[in-house]
Protein backbone atom coordinates (compact mmCIF):
# COMPACT_ATOMS: atom_id res chain seq x y z
CA UNK A 1 0.00 0.00 0.00
CA UNK A 2 1.14 3.19 -0.72
CA UNK A 3 1.01 6.53 1.14
CA UNK A 4 -0.85 7.88 -1.30
CA UNK A 5 -3.48 5.65 -1.44
CA UNK A 6 -4.64 6.47 2.62
CA UNK A 7 -8.13 7.89 3.13
CA UNK A 8 -7.77 11.93 3.48
CA UNK A 9 -8.64 11.48 7.28
CA UNK A 10 -5.71 9.28 7.93
CA UNK A 11 -3.48 11.81 6.00
CA UNK A 12 -4.78 14.85 7.81
CA UNK A 13 -4.01 12.55 11.48
CA UNK A 14 -0.50 11.24 10.42
CA UNK A 15 0.53 15.01 8.92
CA UNK A 16 -1.05 16.65 12.07
CA UNK A 17 0.77 14.08 14.49
CA UNK A 18 4.43 14.66 12.40
CA UNK A 19 3.40 18.75 12.44
CA UNK A 20 3.14 18.16 16.16
CA UNK A 21 6.69 15.99 16.49
CA UNK A 22 8.32 18.85 14.35
CA UNK A 23 7.32 21.52 16.36
CA UNK A 24 8.51 19.41 19.74
CA UNK A 25 11.71 18.70 18.40
CA UNK A 26 12.63 22.29 17.24
CA UNK A 27 11.53 23.37 20.89
CA UNK A 28 13.92 20.66 22.13
CA UNK A 29 16.65 22.23 19.99
CA UNK A 30 15.82 25.54 21.70
CA UNK A 31 15.89 24.17 25.05
CA UNK A 32 19.24 22.60 24.73
CA UNK A 33 21.12 25.38 23.61
CA UNK A 34 19.57 27.28 25.93
CA UNK A 35 21.03 25.00 28.50
CA UNK A 36 17.55 24.20 30.23
CA UNK A 37 16.78 21.66 32.83
CA UNK A 38 17.52 18.10 31.73
CA UNK A 39 14.27 16.72 33.27
CA UNK A 40 12.67 18.80 31.23
CA UNK A 41 14.47 18.06 28.06
CA UNK A 42 14.00 14.39 28.75
CA UNK A 43 10.11 15.16 29.33
CA UNK A 44 10.27 16.68 25.67
CA UNK A 45 11.87 13.47 24.47
CA UNK A 46 9.18 11.54 25.68
CA UNK A 47 6.57 13.77 24.20
CA UNK A 48 7.94 13.71 20.93
CA UNK A 49 8.51 9.94 20.63
CA UNK A 50 4.77 9.24 21.82
CA UNK A 51 3.62 11.18 18.84
CA UNK A 52 6.06 10.12 16.18
CA UNK A 53 5.19 6.25 17.50
CA UNK A 54 1.55 7.36 16.94
CA UNK A 55 1.91 8.72 13.69
CA UNK A 56 3.36 5.03 12.34
CA UNK A 57 0.89 3.52 14.52
CA UNK A 58 -2.05 5.60 12.46
CA UNK A 59 -0.04 4.37 9.19
CA UNK A 60 0.03 0.83 10.48
CA UNK A 61 -3.31 0.31 11.59
CA UNK A 62 -4.88 1.84 7.70
CA UNK A 63 -2.23 -0.53 6.31
CA UNK A 64 -3.26 -3.39 8.10
CA UNK A 65 -7.24 -2.54 7.51
CA UNK A 66 -6.25 -2.12 3.59
CA UNK A 67 -4.34 -5.36 3.54
CA UNK A 68 -7.40 -7.40 5.21
CA UNK A 69 -9.79 -5.84 2.92
CA UNK A 70 -8.11 -6.69 -0.42
CA UNK A 71 -7.56 -10.26 1.20
CA UNK A 72 -10.57 -10.77 2.43
CA UNK A 73 -12.90 -8.09 0.27
CA UNK A 74 -14.42 -6.91 3.90
CA UNK A 75 -15.42 -3.42 4.35
CA UNK A 76 -17.23 -4.34 7.99
CA UNK A 77 -15.43 -3.04 10.78
CA UNK A 78 -16.09 -6.62 12.62
CA UNK A 79 -15.23 -8.69 10.15
CA UNK A 80 -12.48 -6.81 9.29
CA UNK A 81 -11.64 -7.46 13.07
CA UNK A 82 -12.46 -11.33 12.67
CA UNK A 83 -10.20 -11.53 9.64
CA UNK A 84 -7.42 -10.24 11.22
CA UNK A 85 -7.96 -12.31 14.50
CA UNK A 86 -7.90 -15.32 12.02
CA UNK A 87 -4.39 -14.59 11.01
CA UNK A 88 -3.11 -14.73 14.33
Amino acid sequence: MQVTELSPDAVKETLTRLRKVEGQVRALQRMIEEGRDCQEVLRQIAASTKALRRAGVTLAAVGLEHCLRDEHGETDPGALRRAFIELS
